[in-house]
């Protein structure tokens, strides 16, 4: 039921249609990319008054491709 009332919301239908391309995130430009189109819809959505859990989801969803993007920054174990 959680599900039908979340698919009912645009933000949350625009947020699983960014998160559909994540799998391509593994490309540092596409991850960074994600992250900042991320920003930028949660400042969006939280201008056009969405609701708290949407608003949440965003940031979750912020927040792990925040984490992603910095990946590729991590320093190489030694003997690679």
């Amino acid at each position: 039921m959680a599900v039908e009332r979340d698919q009912d919301c645009p933000y949350m239908r625009r947020l699983h249609e960014m998160l559909a391309d994540q799998h391509l995130s593994v490309i540092p430009a596409v991850a960074d990319a994600l992250l900042e189109r991320l920003i930028a819809f949660e400042s969006e959505a939280q201008t056009a008054g969405a609701s708290v859990e949407t608003l949440g989801a965003i940031s979750n969803a912020r927040f792990a491709a925040g984490l992603a993007s910095l990946r590729p920054w991590f320093p190489m174990p030694r003997g690679h």
